[in-house]
């Protein structure tokens, strides 16, 4: 697979994340978008400066980058510091995930992994565990995606 690399840019200084614990897994909550399309919903946002995911998996399985891997998102409070985020174009409260963006997601976690010697073990959390909210969505897949990560 590949990674594709749109052409972003921010309207504030990223600042270098100084940890990584874990990475968490998010859903756009609409329909399918692009990385892009978020960055301009995130540019609107105060504080954002652009796309607070790390990553973006289109409905169809394509993977973009959103913010630099080694930079503090903007994605869940609390866990901004420490952490690299996932998000799903989708809602995964009304429509299930689609195999494709579960196999893009699976490879995506391992490759994210495999750079990184320190990480192999990092955990997988959904953006509910660190924050009240419902996201990734009550249908999101959790004992399926743990299941193809062993």
């Amino acid at each position: 697979m590949q990674i594709r690399e749109p052409a972003l840019w921010f309207n504030r200084t990223l600042v270098r994340r100084k940890s990584t614990t874990r990475i968490v897994i998010h859903h756009t909550a609409s329909g399918d978008v692009s990385a892009e399309t978020v960055h301009g919903w995130h540019l609107q946002r105060a504080g954002f400066g652009g796309i607070g995911y790390h990553y973006l998996i289109c409905v169809d399985g394509g993977i973009e980058r959103g913010r630099p891997e080694n930079m503090r998102g903007v994605h869940a409070r609390g866990a901004n510091t420490n952490s690299i985020a996932i998000a799903l174009a989708g809602n995964f409260e009304s429509h299930p995930l689609p195999a494709a963006q579960l196999a893009s997601l699976v490879w995506l976690i391992r490759n994210i992994r495999g750079r990184h010697p320190h990480w192999r073990d990092l955990p997988v959390v959904g953006h509910s565990d660190v924050t009240a909210t419902a996201c990734p969505g009550q249908l999101f897949p959790w004992e399926e995606l743990q299941r193809r990560l062993v």
